[in-house]
């Protein structure tokens, strides 16, 4: 019996003992996070907001378009793309500048900037993934 109680008791001041543990590890960490006003231990960097963010994205998306068109292009005139599969490509890239257009007019929240660059790269790979197949799959 007696060893029993030696147990429940060690077992008590153990789970004390961790318990306490819990907020001096919180406040280390906490006391990590900027000694000198920062946001973060990682040295955020914090920039002023454009002028207009929606100005911004859209320019940066254009821009990648336009070098998607051009391998489009320049995929279809080396005889890597065919007529249909450049056409298809071409679609997708309209839809992309389409919708891109129409969130830009009530600007753009995170997600949706992050949805048209995720769109714009996958259309930059599977361009990059048939002109490397050829025509016809190859």
């Amino acid at each position: 019996m007696r060893m029993l109680a030696i147990g429940i008791t060690a077992f008590v001041v153990t789970a004390a003992l961790l318990v306490t543990a819990a907020p001096a590890s919180a406040q280390i960490a906490g006391s990590m996070r900027g000694l000198s006003g920062s946001p973060s231990i990682r040295g955020d960097i914090l920039r002023a907001p454009p002028a207009d963010p929606g100005l911004v994205q859209r320019v940066s998306i254009s821009r990648e378009m336009g070098g998607i068109r051009d391998a489009i292009r320049g995929g279809r005139a080396a005889g890597q793309l065919s007529r249909s599969e450049a056409r298809a490509l071409r679609r997708e890239g309209q839809r992309i500048e389409a919708m891109g257009a129409r969130l830009a007019q009530g600007g753009y929240t995170a997600a949706e900037v992050a949805m048209l660059r995720s769109r714009t790269e996958a259309l930059r790979s599977a361009v990059v993934a048939k002109r490397s197949q050829g025509v016809g799959g190859r």
